[in-house]
């Protein structure tokens, strides 16, 4: 989670929230790094400053799914994460298939414990896939000051190794995941067959 002035980034898990943090700093933006209990994905109920303005981004279930895994094969698996325990192989299609049956709804229940409800969001929720249009969006309508050149011009970070762990979706593996977060896909309007 980052403190702005103004405001308060919620850090929903691979949507991007590394390269806000990194390009907040780039663009001269004054904020606080805030953890709980060692991690900076922190649920709205525990946000320290609950009368600020609140953003946070989302991304397509597709696409989070693929990100995860690419990410851990890159990066390594969480002994403390109880998903990661249950579901950790070299297999992108067991992953799949071992998140949508032990988890299911696991990346839509998350986003209602950071971002709230349906019926009462925070005040911004913008969209992974136009990442750098809506942080700008979201720090201005907070008032923050920040220098939007250097924001723009903020290199990509937390990459993980798309060629080494390439992760393609057959029509099963897409059916599972619209299936257990259908309530994602029509609360942001995502198309299963528009993801990439």
């Amino acid at each position: 989670m980052l403190i702005l002035k103004n405001s308060c980034f919620i850090h929903v898990p691979k949507t991007g929230g590394t390269w806000v943090r990194h390009a907040l700093l780039k663009a001269g933006a004054d904020f606080e790094y805030y953890t709980l209990n060692g991690t900076s994905h922190i649920s709205l109920a525990d946000c320290p400053c609950p009368e600020r303005f609140k953003f946070a981004f989302v991304r397509h279930p597709l696409g989070l799914y693929k990100s995860y895994w690419q990410f851990k094969m890159t990066y390594g698996w969480d002994d403390g994460n109880a998903l990661d325990n249950a579901c950790r192989t070299d297999s992108f299609r067991e992953f799949i298939l071992g998140v949508t049956s032990r988890f299911p709804g696991a990346y839509g229940n998350g986003l209602n414990d950071m971002i709230g409800p349906e019926d009462r969001p925070i005040e911004f929720v913008g969209r992974y896939e136009n990442l750098l249009e809506d942080l700008v969006t979201a720090l201005t309508r907070a008032g923050e000051s920040f220098d939007e050149a250097r924001l723009r011009a903020a290199a990509p970070v937390n990459v993980s190794d798309k060629l080494r762990f390439p992760a393609r979706y057959t029509p099963d593996l897409v059916e599972r995941v619209v299936a257990v977060e259908q309530e994602v896909f029509r609360r942001f309007n995502y198309c299963p067959e528009h993801w990439h």
